[in-house]
């Protein structure tokens, strides 16, 4: 009897953040409700499309079905439950105490997240026997339906990464409201894809047929996104919670440029699209940048201890793989220029004036500007991300606003004055107000003058950076 109850159990090599989530989680009424109303919904439907199978399209009516209950479940419910993993801990003042277990920061988040995934992947396990059946009724396209399914729980684990990294976020608006957005456009997202639009169903099936070298590539970069993403988000909420003598920005920093490294090269080998290029290497560099620019700008001597004791090659390269935003400054300079190699290497200098080339100094400069104007106007706030994510949203509405303004009296022409505001010069582009150069032109402008307006308010960070690395002894003096 003994013997049974230990099978019962989990495993003492578990994570013990996972065991207790999962405890608590599997008997919760979220997913306890969640789970069996998912199994009804689609018991009953098979049961319809059993009775009605004379119907030409009853397969492919039960296959959309199944993927928008599935997606639902996993896409919307479960990212949702999320938003309150780590911010619960954090107003209990658990956070001390979990430590205190020999815990790290990581492993309370991993445990969070893992715990959320392994219920998704219990829906998961429970909606397969279905998409078996439903290969019975004929016409079904197996590997591209498997591949559908296997990709929205992959969609679902990044926004659970998601969710719980930014539970840790001060701000609540960031916390709960966009999450929520999220979700609500998400939802109306599948329900298109699967209930109203057949025809886009159909599509989604072909793409997934991989039929051609492009398509593998994409379903590629899709996977590597996904995992990439996740993994940010998840060291985003770990950041957050983690000790400042815990160094968590230097081995983020080294993995991402070992990514953008590798897959700058793996297209410029491949031959790959101009545009599906810039897209591919400026999509990776978001996170880390977003990340890196709103870190924690207190460095230890701890942590600096490793890059000083390698000499001044040593210092030279901690001056970008430091934690803090002052670093990330620089850190987001040698992405900017990676970008551009990749672009004139793929496009041998012929497209200086086209749409791709402006995003990359669109993109850099629409990261720069919200940095610039939370050191310019809110130096001695706490929650920086949560502001940076404010200036960034903040130029879309100022586009919006133009765009509305623009609309409503035809005789006004607003938007070129604002080209100040990085994120307006694509929708300049397609206008006639400015040539393709000038626009260039106005571009790195953009990106120099946010980046000295950063700099010069980083003087103070770069002081006591000095000052840590003096505190730090010799080799043969530790």
């Amino acid at each position: 009897m003994s013997s049974i109850k230990h099978i019962a159990d989990f495993p003492d090599k578990l994570n013990p953040m996972l065991v207790k989530e999962l405890r608590q989680g599997l008997r919760g009424v979220g997913f306890v409700v969640l789970f069996i109303t998912l199994q009804a919904f689609l018991a009953f439907i098979l049961l319809v499309t059993a009775a009605g199978a004379s119907y030409q399209n009853a397969g492919h009516l039960l296959s959309r079905v199944i993927f928008f209950l599935f997606s639902f479940a996993v896409l919307v419910v479960q990212p949702l439950r999320g938003i309150s993993a780590l911010s619960s801990e954090i107003k209990g003042n658990t956070i001390d105490l979990l430590c205190l277990t020999r815990l790290s920061a990581w492993r309370i988040t991993f445990g969070k997240w893992i715990s959320l995934v392994s219920q998704s992947a219990l829906i998961l396990t429970a909606v397969v026997p279905y998409l078996i059946l439903r290969y019975f009724f004929g016409d079904m396209q197996l590997l591209a339906e498997v591949l559908i399914l296997l990709s929205i729980f992959l969609v679902s684990i990044t926004l659970t990464a998601f969710t719980v990294g930014f539970s840790a976020i001060g701000s609540t608006l960031i916390r709960v409201l966009l999450p929520i957005t999220g979700a609500c456009f998400m939802f109306g997202y599948i329900w298109s894809l699967f209930v109203t639009n057949r025809y886009a169903y159909q599509e989604l099936v072909q793409s997934f047929t991989l039929t051609t070298g492009t398509s593998q590539l994409g379903f590629l970069a899709f996977v590597v996104m996904c995992l990439y993403a996740g993994w940010m988000c998840l060291d985003l909420g770990t950041t957050q919670i983690a000790p400042v003598a815990e160094n968590r920005s230097t081995l983020k920093r080294v993995v991402s440029l070992g990514l953008i490294t590798l897959t700058l090269t793996a297209l410029s080998l491949a031959g790959a699209d101009l545009a599906m290029a810039v897209t591919a290497a400026l999509t990776l560099c978001i996170p880390v940048t977003l990340i890196c620019l709103t870190e924690n700008p207190h460095l230890v001597p701890p942590i600096a201890a490793p890059f000083v004791r390698k000499g001044g090659l040593g210092k030279l390269v901690g001056r970008m793989f430091y934690p803090g935003w002052a670093t990330g400054l620089f850190f987001t300079s040698l992405l900017f220029l990676m970008v551009h190699g990749m672009y004139f290497i793929l496009s041998d200098g012929s497209h200086a004036g086209s749409l791709e080339l402006l995003f990359i100094p669109t993109l850099f400069g629409a990261l720069l500007f919200p940095l610039a104007l939370t050191r310019l106007l809110a130096r001695k706030h706490d929650n920086r991300f949560g502001l940076f994510i404010l200036f960034v949203c903040t130029q879309f509405l100022i586009l919006a606003i133009v765009a509305a303004t623009e609309e409503w009296s035809t005789k006004l022409e607003v938007l070129p004055y604002f080209c100040w505001v990085p994120i307006t010069l694509p929708v300049l582009h397609h206008r006639d107000f400015f040539s393709p150069q000038t626009l260039l032109y106005i571009a790195y402008g953009n990106v120099a003058f946010y980046f000295l307006a950063a700099l010069a308010t980083s003087l103070p960070v770069w002081r006591q950076v000095r000052e840590s690395e003096s505190q730090i002894l010799p080799n043969n003096e530790a």
